[in-house]
């Protein structure tokens, strides 16, 4: 298998600041993801067509949360794995995030617990 026949897991990424997005991307290429990057809910919904293999959603976006994007994305019948970061979360988000099956994962983000918790998703866990 030639190295450009190979596939890579290509991670969708919503957080609207900047540099985050910057930042997850760079390293995301580097442990093997492709990602697509957006700003805000609205920019992630028109990048669905595209295959996705595991969803990364901040919750403070600033057209709607992290949480109720994922449901649209569920209504939308996407079912790729979903998880969503965020800073100090509510017991409530808690359980809303357990509802539809999404861990969370709590910024800062200083270790590697985003990338552990993408990995354990993409093997079925």
């Amino acid at each position: 298998m030639s190295p450009s026949s190979i596939v890579r897991p290509v991670l969708l990424i919503v957080d609207d600041d900047a540099e985050v997005l910057r930042s997850l991307a760079f390293m995301a290429g580097t442990r093997g993801y492709d990602v697509l990057g957006c700003a805000t809910a609205a920019q992630a919904m028109i990048r669905l067509e595209e295959s996705i293999s595991c969803l990364v959603l901040d919750q403070n976006l600033p057209d709607i949360s992290g949480i109720r994007l994922l449901q649209q994305i569920r209504a939308a019948g996407i079912d790729a794995p979903a998880l969503l970061m965020t800073t100090d979360p509510s017991a409530a988000l808690r359980r809303q995030a357990a509802a539809v099956g999404a861990p969370i994962v709590e910024k800062p983000l200083l270790d590697e617990s985003l990338f552990e918790q993408i990995k354990n998703l993409l093997a079925g866990g």
